[in-house]
Protein backbone atom coordinates (compact mmCIF):
# COMPACT_ATOMS: atom_id res chain seq x y z
CA UNK A 1 0.00 0.00 0.00
CA UNK A 2 2.87 2.36 0.76
CA UNK A 3 4.34 1.70 -2.69
CA UNK A 4 1.01 2.49 -4.32
CA UNK A 5 0.70 5.76 -2.38
CA UNK A 6 4.29 6.69 -3.24
CA UNK A 7 3.75 5.91 -6.93
CA UNK A 8 0.51 7.89 -7.00
CA UNK A 9 2.13 10.91 -5.36
CA UNK A 10 5.04 10.78 -7.84
CA UNK A 11 2.60 10.59 -10.75
CA UNK A 12 0.58 13.54 -9.49
CA UNK A 13 3.68 15.60 -8.82
CA UNK A 14 5.00 15.06 -12.35
CA UNK A 15 1.58 15.72 -13.86
CA UNK A 16 1.34 19.06 -12.07
CA UNK A 17 2.98 20.92 -14.97
CA UNK A 18 0.96 19.18 -17.68
CA UNK A 19 -1.58 21.03 -19.82
CA UNK A 20 -5.04 20.38 -21.23
CA UNK A 21 -6.53 22.36 -24.06
CA UNK A 22 -8.77 22.80 -27.05
CA UNK A 23 -7.56 23.06 -30.62
CA UNK A 24 -8.73 23.35 -34.19
CA UNK A 25 -6.60 21.62 -36.84
CA UNK A 26 -7.34 23.04 -40.28
CA UNK A 27 -5.66 21.90 -43.47
CA UNK A 28 -6.02 20.38 -46.91
CA UNK A 29 -6.14 16.81 -45.55
CA UNK A 30 -8.40 17.18 -42.50
CA UNK A 31 -10.38 19.49 -40.27
CA UNK A 32 -10.48 18.27 -36.69
CA UNK A 33 -11.78 20.13 -33.63
CA UNK A 34 -11.02 18.62 -30.27
CA UNK A 35 -9.21 18.27 -27.00
CA UNK A 36 -5.55 17.75 -26.24
CA UNK A 37 -3.35 16.74 -23.35
CA UNK A 38 0.27 17.83 -23.32
CA UNK A 39 2.85 16.46 -20.94
CA UNK A 40 5.68 18.64 -19.72
CA UNK A 41 8.14 16.26 -21.43
CA UNK A 42 6.92 17.47 -24.84
CA UNK A 43 4.51 14.66 -25.76
CA UNK A 44 1.05 15.80 -26.86
CA UNK A 45 -2.05 13.65 -27.43
CA UNK A 46 -5.15 14.88 -29.22
CA UNK A 47 -8.63 13.53 -29.89
CA UNK A 48 -11.32 15.23 -31.91
CA UNK A 49 -14.19 15.20 -34.35
CA UNK A 50 -14.27 16.62 -37.85
CA UNK A 51 -13.77 15.50 -41.42
CA UNK A 52 -11.08 13.86 -43.54
CA UNK A 53 -10.97 15.95 -46.69
CA UNK A 54 -8.73 13.59 -48.65
CA UNK A 55 -11.15 10.73 -47.95
CA UNK A 56 -14.11 12.97 -48.95
CA UNK A 57 -15.93 12.14 -45.74
CA UNK A 58 -18.75 13.96 -44.02
CA UNK A 59 -17.65 13.09 -40.48
CA UNK A 60 -14.62 11.53 -38.86
CA UNK A 61 -12.94 10.84 -35.57
CA UNK A 62 -9.35 12.03 -35.41
CA UNK A 63 -6.44 11.41 -33.08
CA UNK A 64 -2.85 12.56 -33.06
CA UNK A 65 0.33 12.30 -31.10
CA UNK A 66 3.25 14.70 -31.40
CA UNK A 67 6.64 15.27 -29.84
CA UNK A 68 7.43 18.96 -29.33
CA UNK A 69 10.91 20.39 -28.66
CA UNK A 70 11.43 24.00 -27.55
CA UNK A 71 13.59 26.57 -29.34
CA UNK A 72 15.08 29.73 -27.81
CA UNK A 73 12.41 32.12 -26.44
CA UNK A 74 11.70 35.35 -28.33
CA UNK A 75 10.46 38.80 -27.29
CA UNK A 76 11.69 38.61 -23.69
CA UNK A 77 10.18 35.16 -23.21
CA UNK A 78 6.62 36.03 -24.29
CA UNK A 79 6.90 33.84 -27.38
CA UNK A 80 8.17 30.27 -26.99
CA UNK A 81 8.76 28.73 -30.45
CA UNK A 82 8.99 24.95 -30.85
CA UNK A 83 9.42 22.32 -33.53
CA UNK A 84 8.60 18.64 -33.65
CA UNK A 85 7.02 15.77 -35.48
CA UNK A 86 3.70 14.03 -35.21
CA UNK A 87 1.31 11.44 -36.54
CA UNK A 88 -2.34 12.18 -37.12
CA UNK A 89 -4.93 9.52 -37.88
CA UNK A 90 -8.58 9.69 -38.78
CA UNK A 91 -11.42 7.23 -39.21
CA UNK A 92 -14.51 8.06 -41.24
CA UNK A 93 -17.64 6.10 -42.02
CA UNK A 94 -19.06 7.46 -45.30
CA UNK A 95 -21.74 5.59 -47.23
CA UNK A 96 -19.05 4.05 -49.46
CA UNK A 97 -17.37 2.26 -46.52
CA UNK A 98 -14.78 2.79 -43.85
CA UNK A 99 -11.87 5.09 -44.66
CA UNK A 100 -8.68 5.70 -42.72
CA UNK A 101 -6.40 8.67 -43.10
CA UNK A 102 -2.81 9.00 -41.87
CA UNK A 103 -0.79 12.20 -41.66
CA UNK A 104 2.86 11.86 -40.57
CA UNK A 105 4.20 15.39 -40.31
CA UNK A 106 6.83 17.84 -39.17
CA UNK A 107 5.70 20.96 -37.39
CA UNK A 108 6.75 24.41 -36.26
CA UNK A 109 4.79 26.44 -33.74
CA UNK A 110 4.80 28.98 -30.94
CA UNK A 111 3.24 29.32 -27.50
CA UNK A 112 2.35 32.84 -26.38
CA UNK A 113 3.10 33.23 -22.67
CA UNK A 114 1.19 35.55 -20.37
CA UNK A 115 0.56 35.86 -16.64
CA UNK A 116 -2.47 33.54 -16.60
CA UNK A 117 -2.38 29.73 -16.80
CA UNK A 118 -3.94 29.97 -20.29
CA UNK A 119 -1.46 29.73 -23.17
CA UNK A 120 -2.63 30.37 -26.74
CA UNK A 121 -0.64 28.70 -29.51
CA UNK A 122 -0.35 28.48 -33.28
CA UNK A 123 1.32 25.70 -35.25
CA UNK A 124 1.97 24.84 -38.91
CA UNK A 125 2.58 21.30 -40.18
CA UNK A 126 3.40 19.53 -43.44
CA UNK A 127 3.82 15.93 -44.56
CA UNK A 128 2.32 13.20 -46.74
CA UNK A 129 -1.43 12.69 -46.30
CA UNK A 130 -2.55 9.13 -47.00
CA UNK A 131 -6.08 7.78 -47.38
CA UNK A 132 -6.99 4.07 -47.26
CA UNK A 133 -10.34 2.45 -47.86
CA UNK A 134 -12.34 1.89 -51.01
CA UNK A 135 -9.78 4.13 -52.74
CA UNK A 136 -6.15 4.90 -51.96
CA UNK A 137 -4.88 8.45 -52.13
CA UNK A 138 -1.66 10.34 -51.37
CA UNK A 139 -1.06 14.05 -51.42
CA UNK A 140 1.14 16.61 -49.72
CA UNK A 141 -0.71 17.56 -46.56
CA UNK A 142 -0.35 20.85 -44.75
CA UNK A 143 -2.21 22.36 -41.89
CA UNK A 144 -2.60 25.01 -39.26
CA UNK A 145 -3.44 24.25 -35.63
CA UNK A 146 -4.83 26.96 -33.37
CA UNK A 147 -5.67 26.50 -29.74
CA UNK A 148 -5.43 27.36 -26.07
CA UNK A 149 -3.87 25.25 -23.34
CA UNK A 150 -4.49 25.46 -19.59
CA UNK A 151 -1.58 24.63 -17.30
CA UNK A 152 -2.78 22.27 -14.58
CA UNK A 153 -2.02 23.36 -10.99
Amino acid sequence: MKRFALGLSLLLSTAAADQVGVAASLGNAQRIYGLEYQQDNGVRYGLGYGELLLARSDAALGADVAYLMPLSPLLQGYVQPYYGFGLGAGLSLPAAGIRVGLYPNVLLGANFANASPLTPFVEASAGPALSFGSAFGVTLGYGLRLGVNYRLP
